[in-house]
């Protein structure tokens, strides 16, 4: 069984903005876990699937973005879940959620994923730090980003495959909207 998760993954540019803010809270604050991956919005959370369906899976993501349009990305601030998770606002995010339904729709009819693969409801953000966050640090680390601004956008006109090796995510292929 091999792992995988979709994702809408920004440009270069914007991913080194979130990159050096990420370093920052690794640096400050001891945490690293959200360097692991690029900046990216979820999709589709990790599921596994059969080496062999890979090649199906491919295809049937081609086939699904053919019918997808680029639309505008709007990153604005920062925001939090709980104690435990800070990231990056999306402004109007009901395109991506339209994009996560679609695909959802798409993978349930055509694989079978299981519960704790499914990812029915999302709140669109792009993850600063996570579960390597210490509770007792999360307040500082909060208090260092919830007024602070940051800003920017871009089009999403793809989204990509990351599968995991074993050890860490590699970006596996892109699939461009039409």
């Amino acid at each position: 069984m091999s792992l995988y998760f979709l994702a809408t993954i920004p440009p270069e540019e914007v991913c080194k903005q979130i990159e050096s803010l990420k370093k920052e809270i690794a640096e400050k604050y001891e945490a690293k876990h959200a360097l692991k991956l690029p900046a990216h919005i979820t999709l589709q959370i990790p599921f596994k699937l059969p080496e062999t369906e890979e090649e199906r899976l491919i295809d049937i993501l081609d086939r699904f973005t053919e019918k997808q349009k680029s639309f505008e990305i709007n990153l604005r601030d920062f925001g939090r879940f709980s104690q435990k998770v800070i990231f990056i606002n999306i402004q109007q995010h009901e395109e991506i959620i339209k994009l996560h339904a679609e695909l959802q729709q798409v993978l349930n009819k055509n694989f079978s994923l299981k519960k704790h693969e499914k990812f029915s409801k999302i709140h669109p953000h792009i993850t600063l730090a996570s579960r390597d966050l210490h509770y007792k640090q999360f307040p500082k680390a909060w208090a260092d980003f919830k007024e602070r601004e940051f800003e920017a956008s871009f089009t999403a006109n793809s989204f990509t495959l990351l599968k995991h090796d074993g050890k860490q995510w590699h970006h596996h292929c892109d699939f461009k909207f039409n």
